[in-house]
């Protein structure tokens, strides 16, 4: 790669817990720096994993909820150079240090508010 190429390139922290490790080559839990595109979304670092949508459960982009188990809301979500994303497996349930006043993307706030509040079923 060029320099010019190089300056091009974000980096994203990526925490991958439970079951998810596997696709960062961990066990229980994965954590990667992954090159991404300028203007990548969570769409592309799922696939950069190759990652299914439909094994992805709870998702954090910098402390903020962004996504749920059964929803897509974050798909489109941009990333910038710096960002941590954590993404859980579906075994986990909400984090519980999260649970009190939990501060939500406007996309996760729209689909809940399309579709209904979240229930988590132990």
């Amino acid at each position: 790669m060029k320099k010019s190429d190089l300056d091009e390139i974000i980096s994203v922290s990526t925490t991958l817990y439970g079951p998810l490790a596997k696709y960062g080559g961990g066990k229980y839990i994965a954590e990667k720096n992954v090159p991404l595109e300028p203007e990548s979304t969570i769409a592309d670092l799922l696939n950069h994993f190759k990652i299914p949508p439909d094994k992805k459960g709870y998702l954090f982009i910098n402390a903020i909820l962004c996504d749920a188990p059964g929803l897509t809301a974050s798909q489109k979500e941009p990333l910038h150079d710096g960002d941590h994303v954590g993404i859980f497996s579906l075994k986990h349930m909400w984090p519980y240090q999260y649970r009190d006043g939990i501060r939500m993307s406007e996309s996760l706030t729209k689909t809940l508010k399309e579709r209904g509040t979240m229930r988590n079923t132990y």
